[in-house]
């Protein structure tokens, strides 16, 4: 096993993309599960001197990556947790938008969640699973569908 330490913005400011295999379970989080992510997120946010938060492990596998290409792995073990912060990051990307702060809305967008020179799944730094992608690409995309969380 390789094991590196890594941060969240270091993760998905990368060329890499991070792909959810088909046994993978279907994306599941609740209401509940993303309270518990954004009070951890506002806590750092309280802390005087800079914090980090272990948010878990992403236990990833590289495929077979072709020179020129988005490096690809099979996102093992984090799934949710990375899905859920690329939704999260295309919301606060939304709210820029709506606050007329399109530098930092492109930046978020170009910079955290798709690949901006790639076409189909290859633009996405995060593919969940089959089930789960054409909601996650509208919410990606700025197009989602208005769906209840419970």
């Amino acid at each position: 096993m390789d094991a590196h330490v890594r941060t969240v913005r270091e993760i998905l400011y990368s060329g890499d993309q991070f792909l959810v295999p088909f046994f993978q379970r279907h994306y599941s989080w609740r209401k509940e599960h993303w309270q518990r992510l954004l009070d951890d997120i506002v806590a750092l946010t309280d802390e005087a001197e800079e914090t980090k938060h272990f948010l878990g492990p992403l236990v990833c596998t590289p495929l077979h990556p072709v020179p020129g290409e988005v490096t690809p792995y099979q996102l093992i073990d984090g799934q949710q947790r990375l899905v859920t912060l690329t939704i999260a990051l295309a919301a606060l990307r939304d709210v820029a938008k709506l606050n007329d702060r399109n530098d930092v809305a492109e930046e978020i967008h170009e910079d955290y969640l798709i690949h901006r020179r790639r076409q189909g799944n290859k633009r996405f730094k995060v593919v969940p699973r089959l089930g789960d992608r054409m909601d996650y690409e509208a919410i990606l995309e700025g197009n989602p569908t208005l769906t209840t969380v419970s």
